[in-house]
């Protein structure tokens, strides 16, 4: 699905939300040659919930810290402004999409958050920048609880994605409720000012075929390749069922970053050499 195709989806009735003060003062700083390092701190610290998030994040196993980090600032400086930036506006979305207002869309939150940590240490293993492939984590799927919130019939429509062999996640979607997460995932991000590649990763990140085309360049498909990845390791670890979206993905991606069956096995052991 190219860009230009998006607009035969139904999603007139979705509202996407302004990008909050927060997060805009924090890209702000973000772009700057030289960031404010202490104003990004204090933006940070007035906010229990985003404090919170960021030594969450740093004290993760993923750091792999002898200790455990207690203030924001040593948070920062272990993070990096791309990923506090990151962590930030996914806590937005999740306040804004009712993140704690049902079990369900809990469980979508909780697990977002540990598919990006994951997704993080498969891009470090694989030599991909850890930050970019953990802002693709947390975002890929955030058009499934905005999609949750508006259609009743979604969850029935998402059962249904995760079941399908022989048809698109996308496709599944579409035939519920007439749009589908990654098209309003998409415009999210983009709403938000978000790294177009990032955005359009989301955007295609179900579309198979996105592989075989040639000018699809190699860190769009890396954000897709790593976000299956992550998705089939929390899979194995989390509910220990099959994965019908893996299937469809594993040769493709295998192929696309060289990894031999050895290999493959390393990464959902967490311990791939080098």
């Amino acid at each position: 699905m190219q860009d230009g195709s998006i607009g035969i989806l139904s999603i007139g009735s979705l509202q996407i939300p302004p990008r909050p003060e927060v997060v805009t003062a924090l890209m702000e700083e973000k772009n700057r040659e030289e960031p404010n390092f202490k104003r990004i701190a204090k933006l940070i610290t007035v906010d229990v919930g985003l404090s919170a998030a960021m030594i969450k994040a740093v004290n993760s196993a993923a750091f792999g810290l002898d200790r455990k980090l207690a203030s924001v600032p040593q948070a920062l400086h272990l993070l990096g402004l791309k990923q506090v930036t990151s962590i930030a506006t996914a806590l937005v979305v999740r306040n804004m999409s009712g993140g704690r207002s049902s079990a369900s869309l809990e469980r979508f939150w909780d697990s977002a958050e540990k598919v990006a940590l994951i997704c993080a240490r498969i891009a470090k293993q694989l030599r991909v920048p850890a930050d970019e492939a953990y802002s693709y984590g947390l975002f890929h799927n955030c058009g499934i609880p905005m999609l949750m919130q508006h259609f009743p019939s979604y969850k029935d429509a998402l059962t249904a994605a995760n079941r399908e062999e022989g048809k698109s996640f996308t496709a599944c979607e579409e035939a519920g409720v007439g749009t589908n997460h990654s098209a309003v995932g998409y415009f999210l991000a983009r709403s938000w000012n978000l790294p177009n590649e990032l955005c359009q990763a989301i955007l295609r990140h179900h579309e198979l075929e996105v592989f075989d085309v040639t000018k699809v360049e190699d860190h769009m498909l890396n954000y897709i390749g790593i976000g299956h990845l992550a998705e089939h390791v929390h899979h194995l670890s989390a509910r220990n069922g099959e994965d019908i979206e893996w299937s469809k993905f594993e040769d493709a991606v295998l192929k696309h970053f060289g990894l031999s069956d050895e290999d493959y096995q390393d990464i959902v052991e967490g311990r791939l050499a080098g």
